[in-house]
């Protein structure tokens, strides 16, 4: 196996967990301000004590993960030449 192809790998499933924690912290962060906003809209107060107990920590959890993974990615990832 040579470095090129493992080097390659690691690129392509640093970017897929990059995309995937990305994806799953704005669904959740998304889903939380829409409920919340309907709940204000509705003037239904349950929905939105119900969206910050059910969603606020899933969504802090994501959005950690999120930086962990595109911090450890920024090692992995090639790094940019300039010809100047």
């Amino acid at each position: 196996m040579s470095t090129t192809t493992t080097s390659g790998r690691t690129q392509a499933t640093c970017r897929a967990a990059f995309i995937t924690t990305l994806l799953i912290f704005l669904a959740l962060a998304t889903a939380l301000v829409a409920v919340q906003l309907a709940g204000l809209v509705l003037v239904r107060p349950a929905w939105i004590t119900w969206a910050s107990e059910a969603l606020l920590t899933p969504s802090i959890a994501a959005a950690v993960l999120f930086g962990l993974v595109a911090f450890a990615s920024g090692y992995f990832m090639p790094k940019a030449t300039s010809d100047d």
